[in-house]
């Protein structure tokens, strides 16, 4: 009962007006922010008394019902990924939940400014609205971490503020959504500043065998992380191959916000293989001309493991560093940093 009524009380409601969590502890980051760790279901969970599927199943959560993190915990699992979380439902696997940063609402801005400011759900999720009405039709559902551009605000009859975010996915009729301003957190010019930016001789190995990703700076390593890169081995000639291209290549274009999807549009390319349309996808480095990348991932949480369509998965917090360390360096308000053979961080693929 203790555990059900936690959950009850993180379940977001649609409202701006509405009772957010409390966050229990506060940890230091971009302007004092306060959060907590909660945990979506990304798919079906499963809930056990240890963190071990021969223990007692105590509960199953079904996709975007959430609940606390308290710990991570290492457990045997699959021979990639030991990573479980405690929660008060129990033990849960970490592959299919994602653990989202839930952050105290920020003050509503009216007016954002000739440009604008990058923002990131702050909650589990939130529902995007063609229009700054609760009862619009919902366009997408944004999921926490993922980042979006956002370009106006406006103040509904009953008080509530609502964020307009751009989307530049061609078929999008309008290309925008609306968003619930308390969902969204404004992400400070100091946590997209560079990181190491006089560092010399930097560059990324990407090592698909061992599907890890090492960052050098010279000959020292100052980050890794583990990757889910494409599911297909070899790069072939064919419509459907979702291999990760390989050799030396460099980045080529970086962006905080991409929405990434194979669905058809007039004038655009058919689609290749399963449909996929992920918009706010975050921190993006763009290495081959065929639309590979480096980039965080909301919709699994497994890595270690080829799983992608080629595209190098890490997780959200990984590739914001990642994203704020490689050259180029850009400004605050570049959605479109480009970049050659002569600027960009080298990435070797093998």
């Amino acid at each position: 009962m203790i555990a059900a009524g936690i959950a009850a009380a993180l379940s977001p409601t649609p409202h701006a007006r509405a009772r957010y969590p409390a966050p229990s502890k506060s940890r230091p980051g971009a302007n004092d922010a306060v959060w907590i760790w909660v945990g979506r279901a990304i798919q079906t969970v499963t809930f056990y008394d240890r963190p071990s599927t021969r223990s007692t199943r105590l509960a199953a959560h079904f996709r975007d019902r959430f609940f606390p993190i308290t710990r991570e915990v290492r457990a045997p699992f699959s021979a990639h990924n030991d990573l479980w979380y405690e929660t008060p439902l129990g033990y849960v696997h970490s592959a299919w939940v994602l653990p989202v940063r839930v952050y105290t609402p920020q003050p509503f801005i009216r007016d954002v400014g000739e440009w604008g400011f990058w923002g990131e759900v702050s909650h589990v999720f939130t529902d995007a609205r063609a229009e700054p009405d609760i009862e619009s039709e919902p366009v997408y559902r944004f999921y926490g971490g993922a980042v979006y551009h956002v370009v106006d605000g406006f103040e509904d009859e009953y008080g509530a503020g609502w964020y307009k975010v751009f989307d530049e996915f061609p078929p999008t009729n309008p290309g925008h959504q609306w968003v619930l301003a308390r969902d969204m957190r404004r992400i400070s010019r100091a946590e997209m500043s560079p990181i190491h930016p006089f560092a010399g001789e930097k560059r990324i190995e990407v090592d698909l065998d061992r599907q890890r990703l090492v960052c050098y700076e010279g000959e020292r390593v100052v980050f890794t992380a583990l990757v889910a890169s494409g599911v297909d081995r070899a790069r072939v000639s064919t419509p459907t191959n979702r291999a990760t291209p390989v050799g030396e290549r460099f980045v080529l274009l970086k962006q905080p916000s991409r929405h990434m999807s194979n669905r058809p549009y007039p004038g655009g390319p058919p689609m290749a293989g399963d449909v996929f349309d992920l918009p706010g996808i975050p921190w993006n480095i763009f290495f081959d001309p065929g639309g590979a990348a480096i980039h965080g991932t909301y919709w699994h949480n497994d890595f270690g493991i080829r799983r992608s369509h080629g595209c190098v998965n890490v997780s959200i917090a990984a590739a914001r560093w990642l994203y704020r360390w490689v050259y180029p360096i850009g400004g605050y308000e570049d959605g479109y940093i480009q970049s050659d053979l002569q600027v960009g961080t080298p990435i070797h693929v093998f």
